[in-house]
């Protein structure tokens, strides 16, 4: 049985009165294992990791780190965003670091942790760089390593790669799932591609149209022990694709 780091119990959201975003969301999340969240558009899943979050609070039910109910965000907790959010003013050092710099760490500790991040990401070299020289795929990587520097227990990423080419977002799932090898993170994945949850998640939570609600839990089970390039052709993964895509099928409008 895996240990739960995260649950959610009867999470709803209810925006302006009357739209409800979010219905009885009920979720446990296993400590160093990635978490995908899928569905149909409008359904709700950044609402959820903005919950998760803290940013938004939800109309009913709670959501508890380690058994501890969670007000606002918190250091537990770090958030890769679609957009990269970088500063434009800022050089790939000094956005890497600016976490760090918000908590009041040492200038030498932070630009040694950022250091090491930047080289796990694959971005030595580029320092110096600003976001406007960096290709989309840099510019991703500078906000997964921003994220690792604050240590926080929990990533949340929305939809992290969306904004990447096809090829970069093939790539930077590879980097992600090495990178998962030498970090133990627990990872909360928003994503809108079936083929993109089976091949990162250890679970698939599958939302239903809105409101938002869990319509089943897939878990892949899928050996990553070996070549990454392998997984794809696994007959558990191809498999697995379709049969989500007929669970959702349903809530396409």
């Amino acid at each position: 049985m895996d240990d739960i780091i995260l649950k959610t119990e009867d999470i709803g959201v209810i925006y302006d009165g009357s739209i409800v975003a979010l219905e009885n969301v009920s979720l446990n999340v296993p400590t160093g294992k990635l978490t995908a969240i899928l569905g149909p558009s409008g359904c709700g899943k950044t609402t959820l990791l903005k919950v998760i979050a803290g940013l938004i609070e939800p109309s009913t039910g709670t959501v508890k780190i380690r058994g501890k109910e969670i007000i606002g965000p918190g250091p537990d907790r770090a958030l890769v965003f679609q957009d990269f959010a970088l500063l434009p003013w800022a050089t790939v050092l000094q956005n890497v670091a600016f976490g760090l710099r918000a908590q009041g760490v040492s200038k030498r500790e932070r630009e040694k942790t950022s250091l090491n991040y930047i080289k796990e990401v694959g971005l030595s070299g580029f320092e110096d760089k600003y976001p406007h020289q960096l290709s989309g795929g840099m510019r991703q990587r500078t906000g997964l390593a921003r994220a690792l520097t604050v240590n926080s227990d929990i990533l949340l990423m929305d939809e992290p790669f969306s904004a990447v080419d096809e090829q970069m977002r093939r790539k930077l799932q590879e980097d992600l799932l090495e990178l998962l090898k030498i970090e133990n993170k627990t990872v909360i994945f928003v994503t809108h591609s079936i083929e993109e949850a089976v091949y990162l998640a250890d679970q698939v939570v599958i939302l239903s149209g809105r409101p938002g609600s869990i319509a089943e839990i897939v878990y892949p089970e899928i050996d990553r022990l070996g070549e990454i390039d392998l997984i794809r052709r696994q007959p558990r993964y191809v498999e697995l694709v379709d049969e989500i895509w007929s669970s959702l099928k349903s809530y396409v409008e």
